[in-house]
């Protein structure tokens, strides 16, 4: 079969549109997340499609050409560097129910980039050639079954146990409005200082909300006695959800209050209320190489999901 690619720094009109259309359609494609990246993340989007000899598109993904490791140039050479288009990347891609295409697609960033970092689809059942391949996991809820089914495929001791500690100790969840924004982003940031991470950006905090919202984003605030302890940010674009930024405080850490698991289970009612599909858990490494990394994949499984392996692509 012949195919063409068609590279565009604007998106068409109908980009949305045909994400929405493919069961892998993601917010990390989307016209919105191309808008926070361009402004926030200094990456310069590209709006890749690939079409049949009649015309048909049969994928459709999101790249963005960015400078890495620009920090390591001196200072007065930044300027000449951003403008080396020498790294490509993309999340959850191609876009495409088609082998043939995607090797197509593949094969011209090969030739084309010299470094390259992108992630697969949990969902997509693709081979995927020429690139170094690291295997990656989550785990995704089936959102399509009952409130009492999931909960009862939930581990009873560290899962369903936790949930009900958390309500027993008067923890009261509450979606996230634009008047609580800032209290979400303030107890991010002192998550993050508890870390030894560095802080946000409150307008990149605004902007971020502010373009995503109009995709499919929300999130929930946990609180005790009125303080918030616990928050939890998530995009649900194509019926799909997301974990964003984890926040938690350290009267909920000392306290054993668990507001984390109870934040997730409201998102998973949230989900079935709203007739979404899946629910991602985020990475996890499924071979752990540390007791960190046991320990989340531990938390992951607890939630009953679907253990999906994908792939993250380098060069």
């Amino acid at each position: 079969m012949n195919f063409s690619l068609e590279l565009k720094n604007e998106p068409p009109q109908d980009w949305n549109k045909h994400l929405l259309s493919n069961t892998t359609g993601n917010i990390f494609n989307s016209v919105e997340y191309s808008e926070y990246a361009r402004k926030w993340l200094k990456w310069n989007p590209i709006f890749c499609r690939v079409f049949d000899s009649s015309g048909n598109i049969l994928l459709q993904t999101l790249l963005f050409e960015y400078i890495s490791n620009v920090k390591r140039v001196p200072h007065f050479l930044h300027g000449v560097v951003r403008k080396l288009k020498n790294s490509i990347r993309w999340n959850y891609g191609p876009i495409t129910s088609s082998q043939e295409c995607s090797t197509f697609f593949l094969s011209h960033i090969k030739q084309n980039y010299k470094k390259v970092y992108g992630t697969t689809h949990p969902l997509s059942n693709l081979e995927y050639t020429y690139f170094n391949k690291t295997l990656w996991s989550t785990f995704l809820i089936d959102l399509t079954k009952s409130k009492e089914e999931l909960y009862g495929g939930m581990s009873k001791h560290n899962a369903r146990k936790n949930i009900e500690r958390s309500i027993e100790r008067n923890v009261i969840v509450e979606e996230i409005t634009d008047k609580t924004l800032d209290e979400y982003s303030s107890l991010l940031d002192k998550h993050r200082s508890s870390m030894n991470l560095s802080s946000g950006n409150a307008q990149e905090f605004h902007d971020m909300w502010k373009f995503l919202h109009n995709a499919g984003f929300s999130g929930f605030l946990a609180r005790k006695d009125g303080i918030s302890i616990g928050g939890l940010l998530f995009s649900f674009f194509n019926n799909y959800i997301n974990e964003w930024g984890v926040a938690r405080s350290q009267q909920d850490t000392e306290e054993k209050l668990y507001a984390q698991d109870l934040i997730k289970w409201k998102i998973i009612e949230w989900g079935i209320d709203h007739k979404m599909k899946w629910y991602d858990l985020s990475g996890v490494n499924p071979i752990p190489k540390s007791k960190k990394e046991e320990g989340i994949l531990e938390y992951k499984k607890k939630w009953g999901g679907i253990q999906k392996n994908y792939w993250i692509m380098s060069s």
